[in-house]
């Protein structure tokens, strides 16, 4: 006999502990990533560098497990789950999220490993990007937190998240010139080039992911 499919408000709330659960990585391995870049941009190079870059990876790692398993949810719920795109396009921002926050890691612990480090102009502008960035994971962990309670709070937050992305933008454009007016070496310049790239790919796939979550509050709100 056929198992009986569950109704659209189970499969959403389902889905909803399985988004949860994926999230948990992704605060999870930012966290570890904050940490990482501080003692960087001390030019500190020591055994928790490489430690927390272990550690993003094995969260990378866990997260891609748990999105297997929403897809793989998502495949037998089926038609029971309404707005599954709105779903399936939040889950894969999320997990782009993990992959390039671990890209950021790998980068960041090569450079400390040789030595390649930022001039202190040059470390404070990422530290001024880094708080607004820092400040978007937490309006987007806020608004995913509030999605099965307050669909208008949600709402708000991700209005919030495409303010700071224009901060960011303007950041980013004045570290891109600090960075090529500084004296770092060679190969330091191409390791903060490209970290200071994903940064700003962090903030606009932040502002990507909160229009996903848009999408799904406002079918949610009353």
């Amino acid at each position: 006999m056929a198992l009986e499919r569950p109704s659209h408000e189970e499969a959403s709330f389902r889905l909803l502990d399985f988004v949860m659960e994926h999230s948990k990585r992704l605060w999870d391995s930012y966290k570890y990533l904050e940490e990482m870049m501080e003692l960087y941009l001390k030019n500190r190079s020591n055994k928790r560098v490489k430690e927390l870059a272990e550690e993003i990876k094995r969260v990378e790692k866990e997260g891609n497990d748990v999105k297997l398993r929403i897809f793989d949810y998502l495949a037998r719920v089926g038609e029971a789950l309404m707005y599954r795109e709105d779903w399936m396009r939040l889950i894969l921002n999320l997990d782009n999220l993990l992959d390039y926050v671990d890209g950021i890691s790998y980068r960041l612990s090569i450079a400390a490993s040789k030595r390649w480090y930022p001039t202190p102009e040059v470390a404070e502008g990422f530290r001024r990007l880094l708080l607004l960035i820092n400040m978007m994971f937490d309006k987007l962990k806020q608004a995913l937190l509030l999605l099965p309670s307050d669909a208008l709070k949600v709402l708000e937050l991700c209005n919030q998240l495409e303010d700071l992305e224009g901060e960011v933008d303007e950041r980013h454009r004045e570290l891109n010139l600090v960075l090529l007016e500084s004296n770092v070496s060679f190969s330091a310049f191409v390791v903060l080039y490209e970290v200071l790239e994903r940064l700003e790919t962090l903030a606009d796939l932040a502002v990507k992911t909160g229009d996903n979550l848009r999408l799904i509050a406002m079918h949610r709100a009353p």
